[in-house]
């Protein structure tokens, strides 16, 4: 399994007015089908009088050569996952008390760990990640909410259908800077496995009792080996197996520049593509809404595909982009196979 993952925006603090999308996009899909993708975005570019060997962004782009390249893409297996933030809500002190939150729930187990080394470990990690610039922080909360919505439903998607594919996770992740590590690649290296342990805490990830995880299995935790941490917050957790999500994401990641990797290219135009979805900037949102939601998976809940996050100041989506989000709830793929 092939996760490509790019983003679009600046996710700034606010500073600006409001609806102002920022949107960080991953395109999941078994490794099989990375000659078909490729294929597809060589036939936009060569729509677009474009070398084969170029990169192109949306806004280079016709309407109509982009949406034929979504139906292209609907012709494959992958799906899409999104997370987008409105960096018109998101207040600096809004998202520093969320910081802090999150840091408060590394701090929350500490005493249970066995050795002291680990403890100084940890108290460490967190006094750095205290002075982490807002923007930056925004930027990471996203990223690993993206990726854990892969594991939360694209997991359950793909057991379902390709459960082959699931053999091994490969993440290529958009790098800005070939000649240095960026701000955030350094960040996320640091504090990824911290922020994830976090979330598995508030939400243990789902997993369906009728379908075969064997494939998956370097990435189970057996019957009896969950971590103390996970059963003291969820006992009924015992008897069963989980995902060990540090494992699924950080057992082969990379930051590659989308100049040398079409995949990210691919991840490129789609979080581009949603990101103009919520500004409503094409001539034709409503299509664009469905051939969009059409790559995607739906959500948990009766939630929509994409996932809205907010850093505390929370507002209800309504008017002309409350009415795209429902095309893209309606367009989706279903979780279970029928």
């Amino acid at each position: 399994m092939e996760n490509l993952i790019d983003e679009s925006g600046t996710f700034a603090v606010r500073g600006a007015s409001e609806n102002s999308w920022c949107t960080i996009a991953a395109y999941a899909c078994p490794i099989a089908e990375k000659k078909k993708y490729r294929s597809i975005l060589k036939v936009l570019k060569r729509r677009e009088g474009a070398k084969s060997s170029d990169e192109i962004k949306l806004g280079q782009i016709a309407e109509t050569n982009y949406f034929k390249f979504l139906q292209d893409m609907n012709e494959l297996n992958g799906i899409l996952f999104s997370v987008a933030t409105d960096s018109g809500l998101n207040y600096e002190q809004l998202v520093k008390t969320h910081q802090k939150e999150q840091l408060a729930s590394m701090m929350e187990n500490i005493h249970e760990m066995k050795y002291q080394s680990g403890k100084e470990a940890i108290k460490l990690l967190v006094s750095q990640m205290e002075h982490l610039p807002a923007q930056l922080y925004i930027q990471l909360t996203c990223q690993i909410q993206l990726m854990c919505s892969f594991v939360d439903r694209g997991i359950c998607y793909y057991v379902q259908r390709h459960p082959n594919a699931l053999r091994n996770f490969r993440w290529k992740i958009d790098q800005k800077d070939p000649q240095k590590k960026s701000a955030f690649e350094d960040a996320f290296e640091k504090f990824c496995p911290a922020l994830l342990q976090t979330f598995s805490l508030k939400k243990p990830f789902p997993s369906l009792n009728w379908c075969d995880y064997r494939p998956m299995e370097k990435y189970l935790y057996k019957t009896g080996s969950i971590p103390g941490y996970l059963l003291k917050k969820f006992p009924h957790l015992q008897d069963k197996e989980g995902f060990n999500i540090q494992k699924i994401i950080r057992d082969d990641i990379e930051f590659i520049d989308s100049k040398a990797y079409q995949g990210i290219q691919i991840a490129d135009l789609l979080a581009s593509g949603l990101r103009k979805l919520l500004h409503s900037g094409y001539e034709e949102n409503e299509k664009a809404a469905h051939l969009l939601g059409k790559l995607m998976v739906q959500g948990t809940r009766g939630n929509p595909p994409i996932e809205l996050l907010t850093f505390g100041s929370a507002k209800k989506v309504d008017g002309s982009l409350a009415e795209l989000i429902k095309i893209l709830k309606k367009s989706c793929k279903p979780m279970i196979k029928k």
